[in-house]
């Protein structure tokens, strides 16, 4: 053996040994940073574990903290070598192709495997729930079938819920497949029939707490905890939206007690429940988009104190508001006079935007008039008028955010419901159905009859009297009377002149011309087209 060779040899053992202490020396911080926490057998960590396991508990992204670990599912995800995400999509398409081929059998067994594979990706569980709850239910001919395929995506979203205990996403659509899918579908009647008599899925729950609005209820604030008390972010879920489902559920639940044929002090107390629950909600601190939190409930106060500092504002000198729009008013054009105070309904299109731009040029800001005023009474006055521009703000804030849960509606739907009258109304309109669908025209026409004057008493109380202006209420009291006048048409008879909610029939008909109105005024000319 010559001299080179020993040398090769001498110089590759060398480096064996100078990589074999680069892996030891490196395996040591790999230990120290990436070393699992242990659990004792009461179930607490008896260590720590490594740095990045420390960095996990503490950012509360350990998998202990996500929810349950599946040690199968750890099994699987290690069998495919780093390749989990391709094999997550490979199961997804199959599962994909299973439900267009009707295959409930694999398709079950492959949703199975995805979950195992990605247990904390909370879209593959809120996706699939939806997909077995929504559309894989459809695909039965036979509705007691669809109700399994729905109750399969409600337990498939529960599941998630347990590997996934801080997803808000989760928790809140368990709660939303239950009640709106339970009691809103086509088949609701059916649906909720099963629910009441599904032992299995409500287990221990008492057969009174069996409807699907309130079960969505109850998944409904445990999202809410999840929040309020856990910490959980909203992310981009709004929280007008958010917090108005639980209160919301609670007033399904007594309408569909009297949809049902429920009169009793059981559903009056459902309908006290839901006015406790919306004034609760009304009063909760909301923040909004723009960083700011309001109340709900304080529009109206709001409104009157704005409208007490410009009283007050009005008092320090008599008249100059007037006088300051008067001089702006006499700027105008006389093409802008002829529309400034025109009708909306009397105005072609042209006319609204000319109308817009004077009544702009008329206007006199707060701050301008205050501005006005005496140099003794100046500063006084601008204190007002930011008063008034702070609680305007603040108010039409609020009535955006009020719009977009109809507030309003159902504020006076919970006081309205708990009425006798209504109460009445209610089960006579029920009967007058009943009495309609067995052609017995006479007694359905009394029912509707009382119920309409039951209907008209509560309108004319003075704190009623803005429902009629309620879009919603007025939608519903002009069915009752399109019902009432199928009715009548079949006995050869028409409304009386003193019908008792005209009034009704007459703000619906100026709100559908309304509608009509701006659509015409909205709708491009030909010569915008071409």
């Amino acid at each position: 053996m010559n001299t080179k060779t020993i040398s090769l040899r001498t110089r590759s053992f060398r480096n064996k040994l100078i990589y074999s202490g680069c892996i030891v020396i490196l395996i040591l911080p790999m230990f120290w940073l990436g070393q699992p926490a242990t659990i004792g057998v009461d179930g607490e960590s008896s260590t720590k574990g490594g740095k990045l396991e420390q960095l996990r508990q503490e950012s509360k992204i350990s998998e202990l903290e996500i929810g349950e670990v599946n040690m199968a599912g750890e099994a699987i995800r290690l069998g495919t070598f780093g390749l989990d995400g391709v094999a997550t999509l490979v199961l997804w398409q199959k599962a994909e192709d299973f439900k267009k081929k009707k295959d409930w059998t694999n398709l079950s067994a492959t949703l199975k495997q995805l979950i195992l594979l990605v247990p904390h990706f909370e879209t593959v569980w809120r996706f699939q729930g939806w997909n077995l709850a929504y559309n894989v239910s459809v695909e039965c001919d036979n509705y007691k079938d669809r109700y399994d395929w729905v109750i399969e995506g409600i337990r498939y979203l529960e599941r998630g819920t347990r590997y996934n205990q801080k997803s808000i996403r989760i928790t809140w659509d368990v709660g939303w497949t239950t009640a709106q899918k339970i009691s809103k579908s086509d088949e609701r009647v059916q649906f909720r029939q099963l629910f009441r008599q599904d032992d299995d899925f409500n287990k221990d729950r008492p057969l009174e707490e069996r409807d699907s609005w309130l079960v969505g209820k109850e998944w409904y604030l445990k999202a809410v905890d999840l929040h309020t008390k856990q910490g959980v972010d909203l992310q981009t879920i709004s929280p007008t939206l958010f917090f108005s489902h639980a209160p919301n559920a609670q007033a399904y639940y007594a309408e569909n007690l009297q949809t049902e044929g429920h009169f009793d002090m059981k559903t009056l107390m459902a309908w006290q429940d839901f006015a406790q629950e919306w004034k609760e909600y009304g009063q909760r601190e909301i923040p909004t988009a723009d960083s700011q939190t309001v109340r709900l409930y304080d529009q109206e106060e709001l409104q009157q104190q704005a409208e007490d500092a410009r009283q007050q504002l009005e008092a320090l000198q008599p008249g100059l508001y007037d006088r300051l729009v008067a001089a702006k008013r006499a700027k105008l054009t006389p093409q802008e006079l002829a529309v400034v105070d025109k009708k909306m309904e009397e105005m072609t299109a042209d006319e609204v935007n000319l109308s817009s731009e004077a009544k702009e040029k008329i206007r006199v800001s707060n701050t301008e008039w205050a501005t006005e005023l005496p140099s003794d009474l100046r500063n006084e006055g601008l204190l007002l008028a930011k008063r008034i521009d702070t609680s305007t703000m603040q108010a039409r804030l609020i009535q955006r955010s009020r719009m977009i849960v109809n507030y309003r509606f159902w504020q006076l739907t919970g006081i309205l419901e708990q009425t006798p009258e209504i109460m009445e109304a209610r089960k006579l309109i029920y009967e007058g159905n009943q009495a309609y669908a067995s052609g017995d025209l006479v007694v359905a026409k009394n029912n509707y009859e009382r119920a309409i004057q039951n209907w008209a008493s509560v309108v004319a109380k003075p704190e009623f009297k803005e429902i009629t202006d309620e879009d919603l209420f007025g939608t519903e009291l002009r069915e009752i009377i399109d019902k009432y006048e199928i009715i009548l048409n079949q006995r050869n008879e028409t409304l009386p002149e003193n019908f008792p909610l005209k009034e009704v029939i007459q703000k619906t008909r100026k709100t559908d011309d309304a509608i009509l109105r701006q659509m015409r005024i909205e709708k491009p000319s030909m010569q915008t087209i071409q």
